[in-house]
């Protein structure tokens, strides 16, 4: 076992994964989080018997490590393919992402609402699909995956408009992200497209611990207690002779021989004042959209029968809204339900200020205004409790170009800041699963390197 001593500031996904990582090659770190619990933007809350998960809230088909860590720590994953009602054009049309002919014949009348089956939808689509499919191999989302060798500087917007997609079939393609995400308009097209690929290529498969994704942070935490110590935010990572030589906590500096640095991308050159330039620049092209997030408690299904959530993706004020428990039953007692209501974009940086009760009455009015068909939306003051969550940096997007940019930044720290370690989910594939990818990654060179030393 190692006497050397390891900092990992940072108790997020990326943090977590590290500190676990860390523990399995017998090496003990100290895990520094500023907030009274680890787990960042994977956390999650347990209120009267419901299972809530306060960020992150699904995984895809290529989030190997997250698969792999939920094994190992004993949480079953549930599958889905998911059902939506689109408010589109005045009217609610339903999607799945299942790909076969059958299915596509159903949804006819849908496909032609969302600009699929005009002569240049049809065009451009069919470009879109084309290119997902020839760079499948790109498309992933995997600790793995080589998505950055093929990022450009072209944004998402351009490249629509490179491809002529139609206005019509544009709200469909970006709707989704924009819901969740921000606008994706200026945001890198390669990344972008990773999101619309995970649906086409794995017929929108999408998985989650039966207890939401916040039951893995919560496992991940437990499992690595002794190594983590909250209410501790880092104020500076001291850099002397080319390494990293501890961390300033209020009142006191903390003595390090490894620092593993896992905050989001845009916190890390406040906190490393001594990082090379070109890893300053390389930081900068990292961004995260805002959110936004309702959660309400429920004696009735709020949504139509079947469905598992609603887009609004004409209307900017609109959330998305989820019924959890339709594809994680376990997240709510027997009969009850959980709505989840979620909006990105502008709209969520003017709700963020508002006090709880006002952005829930605001949410859920505009969601009233065209409720689906058959739905049973809750009044302003129904419901078993409410939550609200705000996340002034929810999920990283980037410019054009991050994911290469980003790429490099390890060959700029070597030789340079050698037991210096940067760990996020901006280090991969932005994602929960990009996060806890990059943590393993960074902890594994740390426990070797440490070995390295010892022999």
């Amino acid at each position: 076992m190692s006497t050397k001593r390891v900092v990992i500031v940072g108790g997020g996904f990326a943090g977590l994964s590290a500190a676990y990582t860390l523990m399995q090659r017998g090496i003990t770190p100290l895990l520094l989080e500023a907030k009274e619990r680890a787990g960042g933007r994977g956390i999650g809350e347990r209120v009267d018997g419901f299972s809530l998960d306060m960020g992150a809230f699904v995984f895809t088909s290529t989030y190997d490590t997250a698969f792999r860590m939920c094994e190992e720590l004993g949480l079953p994953l549930v599958p889905s393919t998911m059902k939506f009602g689109h408010h589109r054009n005045g009217r609610w049309v339903t999607t799945t992402p299942d790909q076969s002919l059958s299915n596509f014949v159903r949804h006819l009348p849908a496909a032609f609402t969302m600009g699929f089956l005009s002569p240049s939808g049809m065009r451009s689509g069919f470009k879109v699909m084309r290119e997902i499919h020839r760079q499948s191999e790109y498309m992933s989302f995997a600790g793995d995956s080589p998505l950055a060798e093929i990022d450009d500087d072209e944004s998402f917007g351009d490249y629509l408009k490179r491809l002529g997609v139609p206005e019509n079939l544009q709200v469909t393609l970006r709707g989704p992200l924009e819901m969740i995400l921000g606008d994706p308009m200026p945001a890198g097209q390669v990344l972008m497209r990773a999101y619309i690929g995970e649906t086409m290529l794995h017929s929108g498969r999408v998985y989650m611990p039966e207890r939401g994704i916040g039951s893995l942070s919560e496992a991940l935490a437990t499992f690595c207690s002794d190594a983590i110590r909250v209410s501790s935010p880092v104020r500076r990572i001291v850099v002397a002779e080319g390494r990293a030589t501890g961390v300033v906590v209020d009142g006191e500096t903390i003595e390090a021989d490894t620092v593993i640095c896992a905050v989001p991308g845009t916190k890390v050159p406040d906190l490393i004042p001594d990082l090379p330039e070109e890893t300053r620049r390389a930081l900068s092209t990292v961004s995260y959209s805002t959110g936004c997030r309702v959660v309400i408690g429920l004696d009735h299904p709020p949504l139509p029968p079947g469905w598992h959530g609603a887009l609004y993706p004409e209307d900017e004020d609109t959330p998305l809204l989820l019924d959890r428990s339709v594809f994680l039953p376990s997240c709510a007692p027997p009969g009850k339900s959980i709505l989840d209501l979620l909006i990105g974009r502008e709209r969520a940086k003017e709700l963020i200020p508002l006090d709880d009760d006002e952005i829930k009455r605001q949410l859920l009015g505009a969601a009233r205004r065209n409720a689906p068909p058959g739905s049973s939306l809750p009044d302003d003051d129904e419901g078993l409790f409410y939550r609200v969550y705000r996340w002034e940096e929810a999920l990283c997007m980037g410019t054009p170009g991050m994911l290469a940019t980003v790429a490099n930044i390890p060959r700029q720290l070597a030789g340079r800041i050698d037991n210096l370690f940067l760990a996020g989910d901006y280090m991969r594939v932005p994602s929960v699963n990009g996060a806890l990818s990059s943590g393993c990654s960074a902890a594994t060179e740390v426990a070797d390197l440490l070995e390295s030393h010892a022999n």
